[in-house]
């Protein structure tokens, strides 16, 4: 249930038509500078509250944070947006593996380390990276 007069500054708004249990708009400002109730408003419409979920404590190395589908709660004026934790694929794990090797080989060219022939191998780990980064395998 709303309460009036609504934070006008702190808050964000969607309307949802009943009949359908659509999202008419979404993410808006209170439409009254007083806060007060919408007057003149189609019954087929109700007002909710934006709610968004803190983001869950995940570790990147392995999972990555995915959007989950927003609830419609009527009764209780709410629109709310959550987090999913999403296990990362192989090919995302190998990429990162890939990603973070290079940026080591970098690092070491960068502070001009090991001989010749070890710093013209790390060149050509990172060149090959950028290649594969930019034009696929």
């Amino acid at each position: 249930m709303i309460t009036y007069p609504v934070d006008v500054d702190g808050t964000r708004w969607s309307l949802v038509r009943i009949s359908t249990n659509e999202i008419e708009r979404h993410n808006k400002p209170w439409p009254r500078a007083d806060g007060q109730q919408i007057v003149g408003l189609d019954p087929d419409l109700v007002p909710l509250l934006e709610v968004q979920e803190a983001q869950p404590v995940f570790d990147p190395a392995i999972e990555r944070l995915g959007r989950t589908a927003a609830v419609i709660d009527i009764p209780n004026n709410t629109h709310t947006h959550g987090w999913e934790i999403i296990p990362l694929t192989q090919e995302e794990l190998d990429a990162a593996t890939e990603l973070a090797e290079a940026k080591a080989a970098y690092q070491t060219l960068k502070a001009h380390s090991g001989s010749s022939g070890e710093r013209a191998t790390l060149l050509e780990n990172v060149v090959a990276y950028m290649l594969r980064d930019t034009y696929g395998p």
